[in-house]
């Protein structure tokens, strides 16, 4: 019969042991390597020679002076002088309080001040209202008055010169004409005269919107032609 070998004496059982040892040693040997070379060729590569390091002396340094700064203005005290003024006034104290007041009694002599409320700044101009504004007499008398006040520009005859002005303008609450301006231009002496006639063109029935007169922009063409 084959004897049983005992569980203490078994070596299967240590092998794991073994190994963890071996490998701690082998580490162990590698650190110590590392350590033992590395260090020593740093130290070589990082060492300054004497012969390389630069020394500074005090002589070398500059002592940089720091500028002096003025010290504060002082603010500066002005004498006050007071002058006292002999205008004494004689005022009346003698008051009548015997007379009673009746907060009932009408008033009778006064004087209606009226207060006047300035514009300070004017609307903006409407374009389209429901009444719009138009020239005393209506439309006939509007070409009547134009054919009778414009003259054709001397200049533009000679150079026979003609065509359609476009004339843009306010009708004011008043009626008044103001802002004209030549939004289509032909010629600096037609578009002169185009916007003289309707500067100078007489009051207009204003524009009116829900009952109110309004600044209404207004725009007419005026064609210059040649016969």
């Amino acid at each position: 019969m084959i004897e049983k070998k005992s569980a203490k004496g078994n070596i299967d059982n240590k092998r794991g042991s073994y190994l963890l040892i071996g490998l701690v040693i082998i580490l162990s040997l590698v650190y110590a390597g590392f350590e033992l070379f590395a260090t020593q060729d740093q130290a070589k590569d990082m060492s300054i020679q004497d012969e390389e390091a630069v020394e500074v002396f005090d002589e070398q340094t500059k002592n940089v002076e720091q500028p002096e700064t003025a010290p504060p203005p002082q603010e500066q005290i002005r004498e006050q002088v007071i002058e006292v003024v002999d205008n004494d006034v004689l005022v009346k104290d003698d008051f009548d309080f015997s007379v009673d007041f009746d907060e009932n009694a009408t008033v009778t002599d006064y004087t209606v001040v009226e207060v006047i409320q300035e514009e300070t700044e004017k609307e903006p101009p409407l374009r389209f209202v429901e009444d719009m504004p138009q020239f005393p007499g209506g439309a006939e008398a509007w070409v009547a008055y134009l054919q009778k006040e414009l003259k054709y520009p001397e200049s533009c005859r000679i150079l026979n010169l003609q065509g359609v002005v476009v004339v843009e303008f306010i009708v004011e609450k008043d009626g008044k004409i103001s802002n004209v301006k030549a939004v289509t231009q032909v010629y600096p002496d037609l578009d002169d005269e185009a916007k003289r006639v309707i500067s100078a063109s007489p009051k207009w029935i204003p524009g009116k919107q829900m009952g109110k007169p309004v600044r209404v922009t207004y725009t007419i063409p005026i064609r210059f032609t040649l016969n």
